[in-house]
């Protein structure tokens, strides 16, 4: 296989898989053909060092021969050229992939690449510390330091997080002086509705900007906005535009991993208008949705929801279980199909009987199934958020907001407005939905229903992530997406970066 490398940016890149080459267009000056040997144990290999240039990842792709060579050796090479246009990354098979130009590389993950040092870099390992001291720090590199660092490994205390070309390249113990008091990862709300004026359901053009700047304040930094039942093509609509936030062009703004559908195949109304509600699951309409749904919310009593789950969870698909009275074997047949979230627990459920323990008692008791929770303390009572992480462990409890448009009079649902702070109601007393934000619901778990600290912003961000399968961030540690979030001593936002850069308050200083 050859592989043309360049000192010059240039347009495009051409890649042919049938030849198994990469080719820079023939404008690139100082090319330099270099034969890439299959990959082999003890072989030099082709090697990544990354440098933070203009505010663009701009990696070195190194081609050496393939005879053995000492670490020490290693370690003294230089990248004899430099390719800012992409990242060339190799396959067992010897294939060379290129991430195109314009693509965001701080989304992509890395969790096995080929050390400078030699051997396989995995995140945690000794190699993969050498890794990111030597060949991952450039002179624009940035530290951040607190007096608490949550990182994927445990607390480090005082800690510090090392970030160059949008990525975290280390983290340890801090160096200098403490600037926040705790550096968490940035937070993931898998239940979104709107907030203020703003309803999801409506969104358009710069509603998402305000939605943006609402959520990094509350340190989130992922999320999936929420539709809730209405007729299937305002959801469709809807669902279009959440699409169309989702692709807009990179920016210091929260990721949108997908939309939330709950609804309209549930069975227990709680704020939804009973009239768009299904009675059984229609999984043509559901394969026609296309890939922009990351979590569908149904009931799993309805007919043909089995079958719709496995349908879902087969294409990917995040599904929960929630508004819903099913009772306890149901819900284990419905993780057997593939769910593996229930629904804010507690709410929109039947009941929890000793003999009957329902979704709720499923929810608590199956390993399979993680649970999400509005922790305003008014959905569910502190006791039922300690019972939670008691039972499900922080691997398995996740914090949303649930949060709702209060001032949009053309809201779906009419609402009944309470004291600042308070959830809004329908007029027979029914919760709709929240005024939470995410810190809000880090801290009542922590200084309200006794949640350790770690536990609490792991629900809110590595617990989400994973049930999303988005293992480049959710987490403080080498590889991933520098999305962080710093808490004062009262745990309130202080400052979030996204890919490594401040996106609130201000976008300059750390």
């Amino acid at each position: 296989m050859e592989l043309a490398l360049a000192t010059r940016r240039p347009s495009s890149f051409v890649s042919s898989a049938s030849t198994n080459a990469t080719r820079l267009p023939p404008e690139t000056t100082r090319a330099a053909q270099v034969r890439v040997p299959p990959a082999r144990t003890g072989a030099r290999k082709l090697t990544f060092i990354s440098a933070l240039e203009e505010k663009t990842f701009f990696p070195w792709a190194q081609v050496t021969a393939e005879a053995p060579m000492a670490e020490s050796q290693h370690a003294a090479r230089k990248p004899p050229w430099m390719m800012p246009t992409g990242l060339v990354k190799r396959s067992s098979a010897g294939i060379c992939h290129v991430v195109r130009p314009g693509s965001d590389f701080s989304m992509q993950t890395m969790p096995r690449v080929r050390s400078q040092l030699g051997g396989t870099c995995t995140r945690g390992s000794d190699t993969s510390r050498r890794y990111r001291t030597t060949a991952m720090t450039s002179a624009t590199a940035t530290v951040v330091r607190a007096a608490t660092v949550v990182t994927a490994s445990g607390p480090i205390s005082p800690g510090q997080v090392e970030i160059d070309g949008g990525l975290i390249t280390g983290v340890g113990p801090a160096t200098g002086p403490v600037t926040h008091q705790v550096l968490a990862p940035g937070f993931v709300d898998l239940q979104m509705n709107g907030i203020g004026a703003v309803d999801v359901a409506g969104a358009t053009d710069g509603d998402w900007d305000v939605l943006d700047a609402e959520l990094l304040s509350q340190g989130v930094t992922t999320w999936c906005p929420t539709l809730i039942s209405a007729p299937r093509n305002e959801m469709e609509a809807s669902l279009a535009r959440v699409t169309a936030a989702a692709g807009r062009p990179p920016g210091l703004r929260p990721a949108i991993a997908g939309a939330h559908l709950e609804g309209p195949f549930l069975a227990v109304a709680g704020a939804h208008d009973p009239a768009y509600l299904a009675r059984s699951v229609d999984r043509s309409w559901l394969g026609s949705l296309g890939p922009g749904v990351a979590i569908v919310t149904l009931a799993p009593e309805l007919t043909g929801a089995l079958d719709a789950i496995e349908q879902l969870s087969g294409a990917g698909v995040l599904v929960s279980l929630g508004h819903s009275a099913c009772d306890v074997d149901v819900a284990r047949r419905a993780a057997d199909a593939g769910a593996r979230l229930v629904t804010h627990l507690g709410n929109a459920m039947g009941p929890f009987r000793p003999r009957e323990p329902g979704l709720l008692g499923a929810a608590l008791s199956d390993d399979r199934l993680a649970v999400s929770l509005i922790a305003d303390l008014v959905h569910i009572h502190p006791a039922l958020v300690r019972m939670a992480f008691g039972a499900k462990g922080a691997s398995r409890t996740v914090l949303v907001t649930d949060a709702v448009a209060t001032g949009n009079s053309s809201s779906a649902v009419e609402m009944v407005l309470g004291a600042a702070g308070e959830p809004p109601r329908m007029r027979d007393g029914t919760l709709v939905g929240s005024v939470l934000r995410m810190e809000r619901a880090v801290s009542n778990s922590v200084q309200v229903a006794g949640i350790d600290l770690a536990d609490a912003c792991g629900a809110a961000s590595a617990t989400p992530g994973a049930l999303l399968d988005l293992s480049d961030r959710g987490a403080i540690g080498p590889g991933r997406r520098a999305d962080l979030v710093a808490l004062g001593s009262d745990l309130e936002v202080e400052r979030v970066w996204i890919c490594g850069e401040v996106a609130w308050p201000a976008r300059t200083g750390v």
